[in-house]
């Protein structure tokens, strides 16, 4: 059974899928056979007639996966709001079973899984039934808390960690994405560490979309200068 970990956001729109993508392509680079995972998608985007999920999309372009983006993904919604509203709109009832069948037969298949989140730690999945926190736990899995670099990370960032650490989530690490180099945002690195007890393992850099390609290779190039396989390696 692979390695997994789980990568939990401080908010929705914080760039998941930016370090799960690049956790992924670290790992590939040094020959280690890594495959990711989305339990739910909420605003799915249509390819060849069909809705798939954008965020897994980008995994597979980044990093050249050639897993079929359905065995990636257990449920791809079209609304994009919480994945329990996305579901009751379209008459969806999520089946946790499936969703943990589907991470174990890719646990099967690849040495270290890297899972996303949808949105925060408290986003329910199913209505006042199971949230994002429920499924980190019936996964059995450690996670990196991805957070923005810039004002008001502080907060979500120490309300993100404190929350999981105190319904036995192991928090392995913190990204911090978007950063600009600011004073404040280097200071916000030190009092997150300082205050979760947590170490920033990467630190990835705004990139500027200009269009997909450029982007694409922009953001390999960060990934190398800023990700660490030795860091990597540990939070799994």
């Amino acid at each position: 059974m692979a390695k997994g970990i789980f990568i939990l956001g401080t908010d929705t729109g914080v760039g998941k899928t930016f370090a799960t993508a690049g956790i992924a392509y670290i790992l590939k680079q040094h020959h280690h056979n890594v495959c990711c995972f989305k339990a739910v998608q909420s605003g799915g985007i249509l390819k060849d007639g069909k809705l798939v999920s954008g965020d897994i999309k980008f995994i597979k372009d980044i990093n050249d996966m050639q897993e079929f983006c359905a065995h990636m993904n257990s449920y791809c919604l079209k609304a994009e709001v919480s994945p329990h509203m996305a579901a009751e709109a379209e008459g969806i009832n999520i089946n946790i079973n499936k969703i943990l069948e589907d991470y174990k037969t890719l646990g099967d298949k690849y040495d270290y899984v890297v899972v996303e989140g949808a949105g925060g730690i408290i986003v329910p999945i199913i209505r006042e039934k199971y949230y994002i926190y429920n499924l980190v736990k019936d996964l059995d899995i450690p996670a990196v808390v991805v957070a923005r670099a810039g004002v008001g990370t502080i907060n979500h960032t120490a309300l993100t960690v404190n929350f999981a650490k105190s319904i036995g989530i192991t928090i392995k690490g913190i990204i911090i994405n978007g950063y600009n180099g600011s004073y404040f945002e280097k200071d916000n690195i030190k009092v997150i560490e300082n205050i979760t007890g947590i170490k920033v393992i990467s630190v990835l850099s705004r990139i500027d979309i200009e269009n997909e390609e450029k982007f694409i290779e922009k953001a390999k190039l960060e990934y190398a200068r800023s990700m660490n396989i030795d860091e990597i390696l540990k939070v799994f």
